[in-house]
């Protein structure tokens, strides 16, 4: 019986851990965020596993002021955060991760005080795509988020 309260344990905390969020056309895998006082940064993989290439415009979230795409650029040696003003691009059978040092996603004045573990709902809005509501969870520990801003 030990036996199996552990195995439920422990299969339970890797599904926790492995969230995704799953429509016809793409999956977006594991978004997770770092928050620093009131701002954050966030991560997740989308691949498009449709027929059409996949534009995401925005993330908005009720929780957040506001949330800007950004990517990394070199410039005289020197990485520096940029906005993606017109969004992103997945084309059909592509995936793009967003991640510490290249495409994430920026929290600017998040109005909810999250702990670790805890989600934030948010929204991704698509200008081919019906919008997809997904949940970051807080993982303050996973590896860091330096740039320049």
């Amino acid at each position: 019986m030990k036996f199996i309260t552990i195995l439920i344990i422990m299969l339970g905390s890797f599904i926790a851990q492995a969230h995704k969020y799953e429509t016809d056309t793409m999956i977006v895998d594991h978004p997770w965020m770092k928050v620093i006082n009131n701002n954050g940064a966030g991560y997740f993989k989308i691949k498009n596993i449709g027929e059409d290439n996949i534009h995401l415009l925005e993330v908005i979230s009720d929780s957040v002021n506001k949330i800007e795409l950004h990517t990394i650029i070199m410039e005289d040696g020197v990485s520096k955060m940029r906005p993606l003003k017109d969004g992103v691009i997945i084309n059909v059978g592509d995936s793009i991760e967003f991640k510490a040092g290249g495409h994430h996603l920026m929290f600017f004045g998040i109005n909810k005080d999250l702990g670790e573990g805890e989600l934030m709902e948010a929204i991704f809005k698509f200008k081919n795509s019906n919008d997809l509501t997904v949940k970051f969870k807080v993982e303050s520990n996973k590896s860091s988020h330096n740039h320049d801003h």
